[in-house]
């Protein structure tokens, strides 16, 4: 089901319209206000994860997770679970608190509801992108990361027809990895 046609999550239909760039508001005050509404719910709705994981049925969290986004249109799931992930990562990381702490705890106190303990280990090593030295990549057969392929498509150093032209080319010959691509890469 596309945004703009999903009931009030996190966001109201109006608020993602807005984050889309979507929604023209009637001024400056309408769109600070737009954004403080999103920022407060985001709390809220963080501060609720304690109250679901303690309190919401585990029938009722596999109605939602096998049965609904079981059903999801392509990789709608996939894309919608791998953003929570990726906005909580950076959420973390802007409270300074340590993302691994983090996990570890979180993993632990769901594995508890199962009588037993995990131990994680996270090894996260960071490389710099840069449009130059992805195109090489692509120039040069290799395949790319949904990261990397969105990292090219937000870039203002490569044109949308220009990219595109490489995934053409790929497809044909059957090159392009078949990782999932969200729609916002591929919609050149």
């Amino acid at each position: 089901m596309k945004g703009s046609e999903r009931k009030r999550g996190i966001l109201s239909r109006a608020d993602r319209a807005y984050l889309r760039g979507e929604a023209d508001l009637a001024s400056t005050q309408s769109e600070r206000n737009a954004r403080a509404r999103i920022r407060d719910r985001i709390h809220d709705s963080v501060l609720d994860f304690e109250l679901l994981v303690e309190c919401l049925s585990e029938r009722d969290r596999e109605l939602v997770f096998e049965k609904r986004f079981e059903n999801a249109d392509g990789t709608e799931a996939f894309d919608a679970l791998v953003s929570a992930v990726s906005f909580l990562y950076r959420a973390i990381e802007d409270t300074g608190l340590e993302f691994e702490t983090v996990l570890h705890e979180g993993i632990n106190v769901a594995e508890a509801k199962d009588d037993r303990a995990a131990t994680v280990r996270l090894d996260v090593t960071f490389q710099s992108l840069t449009a130059e030295q992805l195109l090489r990549k692509l120039e040069s057969g290799e395949t790319l990361s949904l990261t990397e392929i969105a990292y090219l498509h937000e870039s203002d150093e490569v044109r949308a027809d220009e990219l595109a032209r490489y995934f053409r080319d790929a497809e044909a010959t059957s090159e392009i990895d078949d990782g999932r691509i969200q729609s916002k890469v591929t919609n050149f």
